[in-house]
């Protein structure tokens, strides 16, 4: 089998300015009784399981493990925004995952530093979820942020799952995303979507891409069939 591990944020889709902060700022009202949101900190390319208590010993609070509400208060708060401002898909994402999914060679995951209730929120806000989506246990297929504080370990975790004879592809948007397949010997199809410019990106991967839009998917469909 040939896994197709994809980021979310930045890579598949691109939540409006100030949605993410401001759910955030809400489940950290209801679940820990403060007023914070997780822009205080640096928060790119870091989990849930890392930004939660980073903010709470910011504001002088220190938590030994994070709740499960924490993580679907603040997956319930994303769902209720986006509900009114839904996110933006990137340029041949759809295009993308559908040739994908029709592949029985291949399995699309997600690989996110979000916990699988915020990234079903955002990804059911753009009718993509379909794609990730358990048929037995209607979950997100994956590994999520509420699995470890460190985003650059999930995909350990991911392969752990797998056997000897599986193959693996990133496809992602963030200098750690590049830098975590680097060093797991794994290939990537990198997209100048988010902050990272497609020059630092090529410092990791030689398979960088401005967006997938304009028929670039099928050049990325065409490095995967290489697998």
């Amino acid at each position: 089998m040939i896994y197709v591990l994809i980021d979310i944020d930045e890579t598949i889709l691109s939540v409006p300015k100030g949605i993410n902060a401001k759910a955030s700022s809400i489940m950290f009202k209801k679940v820990f009784g403060i007023d914070a949101h997780e822009e205080m900190i640096d928060n790119v390319g870091k989990t849930e399981m890392g930004i939660i208590p980073e903010v709470l010993e910011k504001v002088g609070l220190k938590t030994k493990d994070v709740p499960e509400k924490a993580y679907k208060v603040w997956g319930e708060a994303t769902d209720e925004l986006l509900n009114k401002t839904p996110a933006r898909v990137l340029p041949g994402i759809p295009e993308f995952l559908e040739t994908l999914s029709n592949d029985p060679r291949i399995k699309l995951e997600l690989l996110t530093g979000n916990s699988p209730w915020r990234a079903e929120a955002k990804l059911k806000s753009v009718h993509l979820d379909k794609f990730f989506c358990n048929s037995d246990t209607k979950q997100l297929n994956g590994v999520f942020g509420n699995m470890t504080s460190k985003r650059d370990e999930l995909f350990n975790i991911f392969k752990k799952q797998a056997r000897f004879e599986d193959r693996f592809i990133i496809v992602d948007d963030s200098i750690i995303g590049a830098r975590m397949a680097k060093i797991n010997n794994v290939l990537t199809i990198m997209v100048a979507t988010g902050r990272a410019t497609e020059e630092q990106l090529k410092i990791f991967s030689a398979n960088v891409f401005s967006n997938l839009g304009d028929n670039r998917w099928k050049t990325a469909i065409s490095i995967i069939n290489k697998l």
